[in-house]
């Protein structure tokens, strides 16, 4: 059983990680994949874990390399529920991925979430809802995960990593179209630097015009693809084609 220091140590170490991948791919919440790593890798005292494996993600049918998995995979024994209504568990010996560092096993955890086997986890649900999802796709067969989960996330207030991205903030969904509510300057990150007018895209600069210095100024009632989401204290900013405009703030920009 792991000690409080070897929790939070733990915690230390994958919260910046699962941070960063939320901020490049908009779900699931940090919370989620910091409980999800403690219970699969035992706080780090897995066996598991010198392969940089945290997540326990399997092989799969194929050993076809991702972005962030290069193919490496190590053979061990796992525990499979074989009765969902009973929780039986049988040993069997299967793949799993190994990955160079901690943040490649964090970073293909996200990649996989953000796959269309996943697109029922929906961003900007609250990590309850997220969770659920998550079982409902088929991530987990334990009948006891999710509670377990939810558990470490009240236990150890692990929602303080969500960047304030919990169940308060509105649902805006990766894939969705939204209309711009007033006319809105393109910035090349949240709260970065503004896009020129030349750099938009070709749909884009249709429904933009240039400013006296010539950045792109979207026009109000252009419709915009939602690419990605990322929050900033009390802003949501959404990337688009073209690069990120601010979602809400002090009112809402797009509906």
């Amino acid at each position: 059983m792991a000690t409080t220091e070897q929790k939070k140590l733990f915690i230390n170490r994958i919260a910046p990680l699962a941070q960063k991948a939320y901020r490049q791919f908009g779900k699931p919440l940090p919370s989620i994949c910091i409980a999800m790593a403690a219970v699969e890798c035992n706080w780090g005292l897995a066996g598991s874990c010198k392969y940089n494996s945290y997540l326990g993600q399997k092989v799969g049918t194929g050993k076809t390399a991702t972005k962030y998995w290069g193919g490496k995979y190590f053979n061990a024994r796992t525990k499979e529920v074989t009765n969902q209504s009973t929780g039986q568990l049988k040993t069997i010996r299967d793949n799993f991925r190994a990955y160079d560092n901690a943040e490649q096993c964090i970073f293909n955890y996200y990649e996989l979430l953000n796959t269309s086997l996943y697109k029922r986890v929906i961003a900007g649900s609250s990590y309850k809802d997220q969770m659920q999802q998550i079982k409902s796709c088929g991530y987990m067969t334990s009948i006891t995960e999710v509670n377990t989960c939810l558990n470490i996330i009240s236990q150890n207030n692990l929602t303080q990593y969500d960047d304030g991205s919990g169940e308060e903030k509105t649902n805006y969904i990766i894939g969705r179209n939204y209309t711009l509510q007033s006319n809105m300057y393109v910035r090349e990150s949240p709260r970065g630097k503004k896009k020129p007018y030349s750099e938009l895209s070709i749909n884009a600069k249709k429904n933009a015009k240039r400013d006296s210095e010539g950045n792109g100024i979207l026009n109000k009632g252009t419709i915009v693809t939602c690419k990605g989401i990322e929050y900033r204290e009390k802003e949501i900013w959404i990337k688009i084609p073209s690069g990120y405009i601010c979602a809400e703030g002090a009112k809402k920009y797009i509906m």
